[in-house]
């Protein structure tokens, strides 16, 4: 799942002696996060004056939903300011969470296990097949030099 997912569960607000689902108090947050790049989805609970932010399984954010203002703009709202910072903390921090464990994972696999199934290394000594060297004799029927060790008296 995407850290660029978040979804909302909310409850019915208890308001003016009426206990009903108002998706408008949440308008300025979806707004506010759509225009971020999030994929927002809203999904109704049974528990009253209930909302909570989600990303990938992880509870990010809980308020009442009384204190969010009925069909306000993000910038009117400081409930709504503070469920937005908390989704965008989240997001970095779950990022740098994934990065370090893929990492961990990659030098664990990669570098220091090798096995049989691991993919084989290949050298050009074992590919090539090379001559060994040419001796002090051959270099004088080839090419005319002579190279002579000094002995020791």
């Amino acid at each position: 799942m995407s850290f660029q997912y978040v979804t909302i569960y909310y409850g019915p607000c208890d308001s003016f002696h009426t206990v009903a689902h108002k998706p408008q108090k949440l308008r300025g947050l979806r707004d506010r996060l759509q225009i971020l790049g999030y994929r927002v989805d809203l999904v109704q609970v049974l528990f009253v004056n209930y909302c909570m932010l989600e990303i990938c399984g992880h509870e990010v954010f809980r308020c009442n939903i009384q204190n969010l203002l009925f069909n306000m703009p993000y910038e009117s709202d400081p409930v709504c300011q503070r469920a937005v910072k908390a989704v965008q903390q989240a997001t970095v921090m779950l990022n740098r969470a994934r990065n370090h464990l893929w990492i961990w994972k990659l030098i664990e696999e990669q570098i220091f296990v090798r096995s049989v199934y691991a993919p084989k290394d290949f050298w050009t000594t074992e590919t090539t097949q090379l001559t060994p060297f040419s001796t002090c004799l051959d270099c004088v029927k080839c090419c005319g030099i002579l190279a002579q060790k000094k002995v020791k008296q």
